[in-house]
């Protein structure tokens, strides 16, 4: 008898009752969160029961506010926002159109563009947000802030894995800070429309995904050190578990064929869930997006700015490698001699590091007031740290397990026609230097690139020597 195949990524995302099965049965469902994601529509066509999904949702007879921006957006059937306000209108449900960004665009989930969605969308029975993940992010904010008013997303590209979690990356100060915000009632995602959209998109998800190689380990890391606590296997195994079949389909997603694009849109999608029910970005974020974010905040005002999740595929792979440095280093006696600097020492290079993106001094004292935290659980660990190089080699045996080789992740880029380099999406090479090198300054959340710079690898010099070696991978600048 032939055993059942396993359920694939678009399975498992559409069955949302067993996933919550899975939670509550878990070793962690204590310390978990609910899936408070109400409901997924995932497949060709399912835009067609926008009206029904809004009309399900929908609190009393106020309207529904949908929040896009100016880009048009394509499907098998005409543009997106067109069509979906269509559907609306002959379901008799009255809409408002709210846009956010500018003429060209460009969305920043800032405190003005939050305020005026929020004026804007003040009064409506559900909130609707169609496009990217910054424009969801926007819908999730202005769904919290107007006492939890609805909120449907329409996903119109499989670009990032934020569509499906409660929280939401937004500019506060001049830092970007990853935000608790609320769980969509429903999320939307046709395969017809999300396999036509742009495949840079498509493939700036596919890099956002490769994060979960290298972001869990970063979170176990900070669990070793006594930083974080929070760490779940299970979330990391659901953020996980899909990612490799994605992999197997890596030039479907430059072909932009369907299957390809589902199971990357299911992938992202379950990644997103576990991030809701971590309660916080860990199993898909690290090193790498805190790198990503500061690249992000340097940007000039006037130039396209590279996709968020483009740039996590490429520094997955510096992050890949710093994490075989570290490993290496360690393996040779490296934890033994770690330092515990001074915040006297620190403050000022923290708030020089940040000085070139903002003089007023902003900006660098949000990112010290963050790290002062991480600097003061370190010291408040040193008795455990101080013996960390015992610990090590069962550490090092775990990370066999969330780890896998940079080769690897070039690999997978190459094979989707993603950039693996930062100078193919515009970075400077100054800019990409100063961030890798300052990355690890900006928050308090603890990865790879903090324990290599207690280590005294992790500087400028070892910036250089880690693109030196991923110049040979055809990686880094």
């Amino acid at each position: 008898m032939s055993l059942a195949p396993p359920p694939s990524a678009p399975d498992v995302a559409r069955d949302l009752a067993a996933l919550r099965v899975r939670l509550a049965s878990c070793d962690e469902a204590a310390t978990l969160r609910p899936l408070g994601l109400g409901g997924l529509l995932l497949g060709a066509g399912v835009l067609d029961r926008i009206a029904e999904v809004v009309a399900e949702v929908r609190r009393g007879d106020g309207d529904v506010a949908l929040i896009a921006d100016a880009r048009a957006m394509d499907s098998t059937r005409g543009e997106v926002k067109t069509r979906v306000t269509a559907a609306l209108a002959a379901a008799g449900l009255p809409v408002r159109r709210v846009r956010v960004g500018d003429e060209n665009a460009d969305v920043h989930a800032d405190a003005l563009t939050l305020r005026r969605a929020v004026k804007a969308c003040s009064g409506a029975g559900v909130v609707l947000s169609v496009g990217s993940g910054t424009v969801a992010d926007v819908g999730k904010a202005v769904s919290a802030q107007l006492g939890r008013v609805p909120h449907v997303v329409v996903q119109t590209a499989a670009s990032v894995n934020g569509f499906a979690d409660d929280q939401s990356v937004l500019l506060v100060n001049g830092v970007k800070h990853t935000t608790p915000t609320r769980w969509p009632e429903r999320l939307v995602i046709d395969s017809d429309v999300i396999t036509r959209a742009p495949v840079e998109l498509n493939r700036a998800g596919f890099g956002d995904l490769l994060a979960t190689y290298t972001a869990p380990a970063d979170w176990r890391l900070a669990q070793l050190v006594g930083q974080d606590d929070s760490y779940s296997a299970f979330a990391v195994e659901l953020a996980r578990a899909h990612v490799d079949a994605v992999l197997e389909h890596a030039d479907g997603i430059h072909r932009a064929e369907p299957e390809a694009i589902e199971h990357l849109g299911a992938a992202l999608t379950l990644s997103g869930i576990a991030m809701g029910v971590a309660g916080r970005t860990a199993p898909g974020s690290g090193m790498e997006h805190t790198v990503s974010h500061l690249l992000e905040m340097a940007e000039r005002p006037g130039v396209p700015a590279p996709l968020h999740g483009a740039k996590v595929g490429a520094l997955s792979v510096l992050a890949a490698m710093l994490w075989a440095r570290v490993r290496t280093v360690a393996r040779c006696g490296g934890l033994r001699m770690l330092r515990f600097p001074s915040e006297r020492e620190l403050e000022p290079q923290v708030r020089a590091a940040f000085a070139q993106l903002d003089p007023s001094g902003r900006v660098g004292e949000a990112c010290w007031a963050d790290y002062r935290i991480k600097l003061e659980r370190w010291h408040d660990a040193r008795a455990e740290l101080e013996t960390l190089w015992e610990r090590w080699p069962a550490f090092d045996s775990e990370l066999e397990r969330l780890l896998v080789s940079p080769e690897r992740l070039v690999e997978a880029l190459r094979a989707a026609r993603a950039p693996v380099r930062l100078t193919q999406l515009g970075v400077r090479d100054s800019t990409a230097r100063w961030a890798l090198a300052h990355g690890h300054l900006m928050r308090d959340r603890f990865s790879v690139a903090d324990l290599a710079f207690f280590m005294g690898i992790w500087d400028s010099a070892g910036v250089d020597a880690l693109l030196v070696a991923a110049a040979r991978l055809g990686a880094g600048l």
